[in-house]
């Protein structure tokens, strides 16, 4: 797994902070291309099943773009399979 020397006791119950690239192409607020999402998915799928509290995190590679993650924490939410 993307992060196999973690025993199960020392993930279970615990709060993890996954810091991933949700800098993904939009038009408008269509996501054109979800393969940095998917990405991650990986991750937050291990620590969940490892039943870790998960806590997503991202930043903007431009500090100065104002458009919003909220197409990505909706396909994010989809593809995890929950809100």
């Amino acid at each position: 797994g993307p992060t196999s020397d973690l025993s199960d006791d020392a993930i279970q119950g615990k709060k993890v902070l996954v810091r991933c690239d949700m800098n993904v192409p939009l038009d408008g607020n269509t996501i054109t291309d979800d393969s940095l999402i998917r990405a991650s998915i990986t991750h937050i799928e291990f620590f969940k099943g490892k039943g870790a509290i998960v806590t997503v995190c991202s930043a903007k590679d431009d500090p100065k773009d104002e458009s919003s993650f909220g197409p990505c924490a909706a396909r994010m939410g989809e593809l995890l399979g929950q809100d």
